[in-house]
């Protein structure tokens, strides 16, 4: 196991990988090659490794040891009260708490949600950013993507990886029933939203031919 608070230089040659694995140097070039691990090639022909991607490929093969204060989570969510009274939120931290087992998760804390994945005000959501934004944060565990935001998924793992953070999605199995359920509910919650906007809007011209007749 290799320390991460041991890991203190921004980039490492490929036989220090090597070392820090217990494999030969020409073993780590071949992961390189083959694009296994992401390396760059320097002017004089050499390959190095970013501090980032050492510490990807040692967690991916359960060789890291994570000495700092950073802490795992779990995020869940359904769109509704229905789904949550059901159990479906219960299952996917059972799903998710059984798979994340050879990962060796630390110090983990689980966040639950109920509302749509288009609300990118959702109050577990918040909380989870403002963790990860105070470097708090070293692994998100999700079952499918859309837990976390049904669109924009790109951007906020952009944002994670800013601060150290990696989100981990469990599976890319959705199931059917669910989405199209959820889907529904989210087109629902769109139209209302619209609906309240033009009625505001609608509102407001008619308050301004109303002034404009009157003058």
């Amino acid at each position: 196991m290799v320390k991460k608070s041991e890991l203190t230089k921004e980039y490492y040659k490929t036989g220090e990988l090597a070392k820090m694995i217990g494999k030969q140097t020409r073993t780590v070039q071949s992961y390189c090659t083959r694009g296994e691990i992401n390396s760059i090639i320097i002017p004089s022909g050499k390959r190095i490794i970013s501090k980032d991607e050492v510490i990807k490929y040692l967690k991916k093969s359960n060789l890291l040891y994570e000495d700092d204060n950073k802490i795992d989570l779990i995020y869940a969510r359904v769109s509704t009260n229905k789904q949550k009274n059901r159990g479906d939120l219960d299952r996917q931290i059972e799903y998710i708490t059984r798979e994340i087992i050879t990962k060796n998760p630390k110090n983990l804390k689980i966040f639950l949600e109920v509302g749509s994945g288009l609300n990118d005000n959702r109050k577990e959501l918040k909380k989870l950013l403002d963790m990860v934004m105070n470097n708090e944060v070293d692994r998100i565990f999700i079952l499918y993507k859309d837990r976390l935001t049904r669109f924009g998924f790109n951007y906020l793992e952009q944002i994670c990886n800013k601060f150290g953070t990696e989100i981990i999605v469990i599976s890319e199995e959705i199931q059917e029933k669910s989405i199209q359920e959820e889907l529904a509910e989210d087109i629902i919650s769109i139209i209302h939203s619209f609906s309240g906007k033009l009625y505001g809007m609608r509102n407001k011209i008619k308050e301004k031919l109303d002034k404009e007749l009157s003058d």
